[in-house]
């Protein structure tokens, strides 16, 4: 199925930028450490760098992949002793449900990293002017394709198909 080829591949990125984000941020930390205990100077704008462009790649660039992965959080303490028919009502009805939370939020949050763009929004640490608003588009990214894979398995659902199986992880 082309739509799942383009999906997986887009989700493989954000793996891959997901897999950079820590790396690169631990590779900044270590530095900022050594340098602060060696040269008694630490590494400029790392706290900002880390806790405004880090940590949101890290958290919200993989909620797509791990949706489209089954890897969330589930509970099914009742839910394996209802019926076929009933499950699948259940599993639609989340998928609506989640695909209108995240899209909501990332509606939401798009419009507000436009308007953190529009004004350039930066924040000062150690004397250095860091700019910020870049990081903001993750959220609306990372929400946005959760939203579509959601759309996607509610559709394969009703088409009483699922995602097939990942095989390059």
């Amino acid at each position: 199925m082309q739509i799942q080829k383009i999906l997986d591949r887009v989700l493989r990125l954000t793996e891959l930028v997901g897999f950079f984000a820590v790396g690169l941020m631990v590779v900044q930390i270590t530095a900022d450490v050594v340098s602060e205990y060696v040269f008694r100077f630490p590494l400029p704008a790392t706290v900002t760098s880390v806790s405004n462009y880090y940590m949101l790649v890290i958290a919200f660039l993989p909620l797509a992949l791990a949706e489209r992965c089954d890897q969330h959080i589930s509970v099914e303490v009742l839910f394996d002793h209802f019926p076929d028919i009933l499950q699948h009502v259940l599993i639609g009805a989340s998928y609506v449900f989640s695909a209108l939370v995240f899209g909501g939020l990332a509606w939401q949050t798009w419009i507000d990293a436009m308007k953190k763009a529009s004004i350039g929004s930066f924040m000062m640490e150690q004397g250095i002017k860091v700019l910020i608003w870049p990081a903001h588009f993750m959220l609306p990214l990372g929400s946005g394709l959760l939203t579509l894979v959601l759309i996607f398995k509610l559709i394969l659902l009703l088409q009483g198909k699922t995602f097939e199986e990942r095989t390059d992880v």
